[in-house]
């Protein structure tokens, strides 16, 4: 807050702000003492009293211990608390304790202190040994001091849990160590040496250490960059994961167990061992040159080499790692220390793979196979696995997936239409910039039944909310959704791509035609070689399930969001497209975050990784288990022919695409040399293939059917769920039968239902679109069922009758909110009783689909009140109140009544003011109203130039009442008729007696000894009238106000275009005869932009001289701006009011609510006359009579959205145009309303 903004505080709070400082003083402070050893001086003395009162008590104590002769330091913490070992270049070894608890601010603190002052750390040393121990009060045998505290074991109940302790030992790097704790994190850094660490609760963490490892966790996870050196090795968890990168070359025996997690080892490129691979859930990802013996399931990875015994619980991978070098220099898998150093290797294509969905063509066994996909921040693998392949030839970029769904979850499906929102389904979503040198890239999303949605991306930006779930998008405040991130729909990347469902997965297969992926490049040439055969590339999964209620058709949603290339962006994890910082050379690049792909000029088939495997010529196939399928069709299926020269890893791709195969439980592979009649040495040697299968439970279907779809055609759902005849798996039918149902609940098909039987080998799927039974209708007295099943006019079918008849409407959810709206406006225009359709929804009970729909009606009777506070120099202060009692007591058809009255007091002048009428209503949409009201008022013989407002503020604060009052008593009745909400006739007729009103106190908050103005006289007499008014308003922004119960069109700051206007007579008999013809004519016109001209054309006539208080005035802020208030009067009246306005107006975050400023100039001309006056004059005397001013205006509003109309501010400056025109004394007008 600034200095001119702060509030100058009374000199009792500040009294009293005094007082409370002089007590926080006198309450005792303690400094937290420091070890003697350590010597350094306490922070909290520095600090002011107040922090050191919710400050935390904290010790450290130091010690140092000779390294000469230590070769293994043994720690041993048998209290909870964290332990950090760290290398470093000093040649002793310093142990630091630091103990810290929270303060208890009372007599306990010094106790606290004195215990942790008698907690010490004590080492001795043994054979090269050095023992340290953590030594406790008492432990010794001996009372150091008085303590509250007789063990450890008493610390966590006093303390509250707030004890925590940590021990830091800094040390030479070349020593053994050995450490144990009994809860808390383990950190080693830098060590040469055997590490032993043992843990019961916390995680363990290694950075950049050699030697061999002994790690056992009860709960926790093990990570960390580490060295080996020969020897064996074991790591351990009993409920956590592992995650390693193994920094350089050498490789040792390691044993690593990780149940109830994951196993993730980041390996260099040619790191050599033999992996035997232990997954209980048998996801297994390897990324590196390996064979795979499925008996055995050994992985034998570069030729093979020290063996490690890997078993875990969920996932195993081994992904190839940067070279050390890069991570000791301090770069990330991010930021290498050349950006195109860890480009993915993307091999050349031997021949196109069939676009069909299908991976297990022999092509795909050499494609480049991805690392495991991870979270959106980097931290962790996915739950979900995701396999993603790519090769290329000159054509197109192929990219193959295999999205593995866990627990025979079903993904969620609901587009079919190109370029619809797919990113609402589980998806693949592709980011590619085939050529970094330019400044775009493209963008493709493809769902489990292939529907496509592509673009091109011009502008990178922060998440843009129409490509997030719709669950987000609706709890999202539309005016935040602002980003300058820009993509252009109409980019066709005529791209070919095909999807197949299987009971575990779904699997993607697309050609992306490079010609529309590269554009020329417009960098300097600086950069082309570097950049050659290189591409941006990200692929990202949405992994998205829709578990639905059937009863009550409520839904749940669960997502995961997962990247091969994170994007370190966790706010909107499904946000792929926000803007990352890259290395050179790609430093200027504007991009997201992706990964390089560098695509590789030779063919890899025979690649040379594979250069010295064992190549074999297939002389035969057999199949041997099979009862259901024929021997010849799983020949068909399998992608090997004899006389096909293979390798033992494809033999091993070949086993593990067979068991992935839903009509196959168990798949074995076994081999017999066969011998050949060639000559030794040419052919390679031919082996015979022998399969053993297990068949899952299969049938053969002749012909696939499809019954009762009515919304979507027969061929696009056999295309989009891969319908196929043959021999399929019954688990394959029941997962397809499911997909469909959850389609059609996925497109609002609430009702639907999908069923399938086998007769003989036609498989028929049924599907039931789904009717309505019965429409329930909640909260409807007044209105009758039969009405409202008319509006809402939606068809029923009977419980009984025969599914997706042509009798009833299937029913949707686009169909069900069409009807609701289509029912709301047919009874809000013939039903009064009817105020609104507060809920609706549907949902199954016994058997029957039913709709309820929750009306709710107008009350028979409304109230409403206000309160009536006034001040003027007649009455003094004026207190009151009124309201309005609105009832439906008649029928329907007769409308309303509306019962008003209120009553006041004047307390100087003693007298009461009251009014009370009844209106009635007739019919809703050609309103017709029939009112009377009698009445004892305060009337203002000036015609209103101000609000009601400004007189009270202007009468009680400064004592300047210009207005003239008279009493006003009498009775009136009024025909309204209202064809359109937008214009009304109005005939009214009055019977009323003036009197005069006195002045009754001179009183004002200001100027309070000055003697007020007395109150004119007017000429006292009945009135008897007959008025006539014809009144419309056309305006885009309008405003109402009411006076005495009367509603009225008034101005409105925001008013830009449209027309408002009033024409009326008005007939008068008795003490006084005259006629009064009126109009006023407003035109508000939008020029361009927010240019403006506002007209207004007004007058009023009469044939008579006018009473007193009846005559009329120009002059002020009403109407004619720059002269004095009522400066002319006349029974005769002319007004034009010219006005430019400037108008800019912004909506404000978070809110509904329009802030808007004006900059106007203005010109008034007005003239009135007397009745015995020449009306209109020749030309140029008419003109000289007319007086005309001109001035500037601005205004600030503000208008929120339901509100009554913008609350505005304007201030106005003008000057009349006369023989004495002069700027230097202009009137200044301040209003808080426009003058029309």
């Amino acid at each position: 807050m600034s200095l001119l903004s702060r509030p100058i505080l009374p000199n009792l709070f500040l009294f009293l702000t005094r007082m409370l400082v002089l007590n926080l003083l006198v309450h005792p402070t303690y400094a937290v003492d420091q070890d003697v050893e350590s010597r350094t001086p306490n922070p909290i003395a520095a600090e002011s009293i107040a922090e050191a009162q919710q400050s935390a008590l904290r010790t450290t104590s130091s010690h140092t211990f000779s390294f000469q002769d230590v070769y293994e330091i043994n720690l041993n913490l048998n209290i909870p608390g964290d332990i950090e070992c760290v290398a470093t270049e000093a040649d002793t070894i310093t142990v630091a304790l630091e103990k810290q608890t929270q303060a208890t601010h009372t007599g306990h603190d010094l106790a606290i202190r004195s215990y942790f002052d008698n907690i010490s750390v004590t080492g001795t040393k043994d054979n090269g040994t050095l023992h340290l121990k953590v030594q406790l009060p008492g432990d010794d045998g001996t009372q150091a001091s008085p303590v509250p505290f007789s063990s450890i074991e008493n610390l966590p109940a006093t303390f509250d849990g707030q004890l925590r302790l940590k021990c830091t030992v800094k040390t030479p790097s070349d020593v053994s160590v050995k450490l144990q704790s009994k809860a808390g994190e383990i950190r080693v850094q830098g060590i040469r040496g055997k590490i032993e660490i043992k843990t019961e609760t916390g995680n363990v963490h290694l950075n950049e250490t050699l030697g061999n490892y002994n790690v056992n966790l009860t709960s926790g996870n093990i990570k960390g960059k580490i060295l080996l050196t020969r020897g064996q090795n074991k790591l351990e968890t009993k409920n956590g994961a592992v995650e390693l990168t193994i920094l350089d070359p050498v490789a040792a025996p390691m044993d690593i167990t990780a149940q109830g997690g994951n196993i993730l080892l980041q390996l260099p490129k040619d790191y050599a061992i033999d992996a035997l691979l232990e997954s209980e859930k048998r996801q297994v990802v390897i990324n590196l040159p390996a064979q795979i013996e499925s008996d055995t399931a050994l992985a034998i990875v570069n030729e093979g080499g020290p063996l490690f015994r890997l078993k875990a619980t969920q996932g195993i991978s081994l992904l190839q790692s940067m070279p050390a070098e890069s991570q000791r220099n301090g770069q990330t898998d991010t930021e290498p220390a050349s950006l195109l150093d860890a480009a993915y290797p993307v091999p050349r294509a031997e021949k196109p793979p069939v676009i069909d969905g299908n991976l297990s063509e022999l092509v795909w066994q050499a494609a480049s196979a991805l690392s495991v996909f991870q979270n959106a921040e980097g931290t962790e693998a996915s739950n979900d696995l995701t396999e993603t392949f790519l090769m290329w030839d000159d054509q197109n970029l192929y990219i193959g997936v295999v999205a593995h769904i866990p627990n025979s979850q079903l993904p969620r499906v609901s587009q079919t239409q190109r370029d619809s929102p797919i990113w609402e389904d589980e998806c693949i979503e592709i980011l590619i910039d085939a050529n970094p040198r330019t400044d775009v890239y493209h963008h493709l999303v493809i769902n489990p039944i292939g529907a496509l949605f592509d673009q091109q991306v011009n502008t990178p930006g922060a998440a843009s909310f129409q490509f997030a779930p719709t669950d987000v998008q609706f709890a999202m405040d539309q005016q935040t959704q602002k980003t300058n991130f820009e993509g252009d729909r109409a980019w066709d990347s005529e791209a070919e791509a095909a999807t197949q469902i299987n009971a575990t997965s779904w699997t993607l297969e697309i050609a992306i035609p490079r010609e529309t992926l590269e554009k020329p490049a417009q960098l300097n040439s600086q950069n082309s070689s570097e950049l050659k055969d290189i591409s941006l590339f990200n692929i990202h999964r949405k992994a998205q399930l829709i578990t639905k209620d059937t009863e009550n058709f409520v839904s749940t949603t669960q997502r995961e969001y997962s990247y091969w290339f994170p994007t370190y962006y966790d706010e909107h994890p499904w946000w792929p497209h926000l803007p990352h910082e890259y290395t050179a050379p790609l430093s200027e690049y504007i991009a997201p975050a992706m990964g390089v792909l560098r695509f590789e000029r030779r063919s890899p088939f025979p690649s040379e990784t594979f250069a010295t495997e064992a190549q074999f010529r297939v002389a035969s196939i057999e199949i041997e288990g099979n009862t259901v399928m024929p021997t010849q069709i799983i020949q068909q299926q399998i992608p090997i022919r004899p006389g096909d020269v293979i390798t033992s890893t494809q033999l091993s791709w070949l086993l593990a695409e067979l068991r992935n195969q839903d009509r196959f439980q168990d798949t074995r592979l076994e081999t017999k040399q066969v011998p050949t009649d060639g000559v030794e040495g040419e052919l390679p040697a031919a082996i015979g293939l022998l399969i053993k299968v297990t068949e899952a439970p299969t049938i053969f279907a002749r012909e696939i059917k499809i019954k009762g779809n009515r919304s979507f055609p027969m061929a696009f759902i056999r295309r989009w769920f891969d319908l196929k005849s043959g021999y399929l798996a019954v688990d394959g039918i029941w997962l397809k039968q499911q997909l469909i149902a959850d389609f059609y609940l996925n497109r609002g098909y609430e009702f639907a239902t999908v069923t399938y039987e086998i007769v003989g080998d036609v498989l028929t799927f049924t599907i039931n679109e789904g009717t309505l039974h019965e429409v329930r209708f909640i909260g409807n007295n007044r209105i009758s069922r039969e009405e409202l099943l008319t509006a809402l006019n939606i068809e029923t079918a009977d419980t009984d009758e025969k599914p997706n008849s042509l009798n009833s409407d299937v029913y949707h959810r686009s169909l069900g909110q069409s009807k609701i709206n289509q029912m709301r406006r047919q009874l809000s225009a013939n039903n009064e009783d009817f105020k609104s359709i507060q809920n609706w929804r549907v949902q199954r009970e016994g058997g029957k689909n039913i709709m309820i729909v929750e009306i709710e009606e107008q009350p028979r009777a409304n109230t409403s009140g206000f309160p009536i506070l006034q001040f003027n120099r007649v009455h003094g202060l004026v207190l009151g109140a009124g309201g309005t009692l609105a009832t439906r007591l008649t029928t329907q058809r007769a409308g309303k009544e509306q019962l008003f009255g209120a009553i006041s007091r004047g307390f100087s002048s003693e007298t009461w003011d009251y009014h009370a009428g009844l209106e009635k209503s007739f019919f809703t949409r050609q309103s017709l109203k029939v009112g009377a009201s009698v009445y004892k008022l305060t009337g203002i013989s000036s015609n209103a130039a101000l609000s009601s407002g400004n007189v009270n503020l202007s009468a009680a604060y400064y004592g300047f009442d210009l207005q003239d009052y008279y009493r006003r008593q009498g009775v009136q009745g009024w025909v309204t008729y209202a064809p359109s909400e937008w214009h009304y006739l109005r005939l009214e007729l009055t019977t009323e007696a003036h009197d005069n009103l006195s002045k009754s106190t001179d009183w004002s908050y200001l100027n309070r000894n000055q003697v007020k103005r007395g109150n004119a006289r007017i000429d006292r007499g009945v009135l008897e009238g007959v008025a006539l008014i014809y009144a419309f308003d056309t305006r885009d922004h309008k405003s109402t106000t009411r006076r005495h119960f009367h509603t009225y069109a008034s101005a409105n700051e925001r008013t830009q275009r449209g027309w408002r206007g009033q024409f009326g007579i008005e007939i008068v008999s008795g003490d006084y005869v005259f006629n009064l013809y009126q109009f006023e004519l407003i035109r508000y016109t939008r020029l361009f932009g927010p240019h403006h001209l506002h007209v207004r054309v007004g007058g009023d006539f009469s044939d008579a001289p006018l009473p007193t208080q009846r005559l009329l005035h120009l002059g002020g802020g009403a109407n004619l701006r720059g002269y004095g208030f009522n400066r002319f009067a006349g029974d005769n009246r002319l007004l034009l009011n010219l006005e430019y306005r400037f108008i800019k107006e912004v909506t404000l975050p978070e809110s509904d609510a329009v802030l808007g400023w004006t900059l106007s100039c203005f010109l008034d001309s007005g003239r009135a006359w007397w009745y015995d006056d020449v009306a209109f004059p020749d030309f140029g005397e008419f003109t000289a009579q007319f007086n005309t001013a001109i001035g500037v205006g601005c205004s600030v509003f503000v208008d929120s959205s339901g509100g009554l109309g913008p609350l505005s501010v304007a201030l106005e400056v003008a000057e009349p145009l006369s023989a004495s025109f002069s700027l230097r004394d202009p009137q200044i007008i301040l209003r808080l309303d426009r003058i029309f």
